[in-house]
């Protein structure tokens, strides 16, 4: 499995580059047949997020390093670079850009963004 991964390079800018993770066969919920599943992460936090409309047009960087859960609307975030993807619902992305020039992230639409942030231990 593949997410993508907001990440800073040396300079603080930022950029997108695909986080592979791994699965393997684990018998994970008896008596079901097991299942692709990846190792167990630590977590620190979870927070549900609702951006407005037109939110934000500023560059800003992650608190903390963080699995991102779109559950509704649509999130289009911009990197230094340049690089901007739209993210929809089910869409996961990896947030690990804190101490950088940041990313963009706008809400398109006249809808709300909804998302799920879980931080992830050091």
């Amino acid at each position: 499995m593949q997410i993508l991964e907001i990440y800073a390079d040396g300079a603080g800018e930022t950029h997108f580059r695909d986080f592979p993770i791994a699965l393997a066969p684990r018998d994970f919920a008896p008596p079901s047949a097991p299942m692709g599943v990846s190792i167990d992460t630590a977590l620190t936090t979870g927070v549900f997020l609702e951006l407005p409309p037109g939110w934000d047009p500023k560059y800003h960087a992650t608190p903390r390093r963080q699995w991102v859960v779109i559950l509704r609307g649509q999130l289009n975030i911009t990197m230094t670079d340049g690089t901007t993807v739209s993210f929809r619902p089910g869409d996961v992305l990896l947030f690990n850009d804190a101490n950088s020039k940041g990313h963009r992230s706008l809400v398109e639409g006249e809808g709300t963004v909804a998302c799920f942030l879980v931080g992830l231990a050091d």
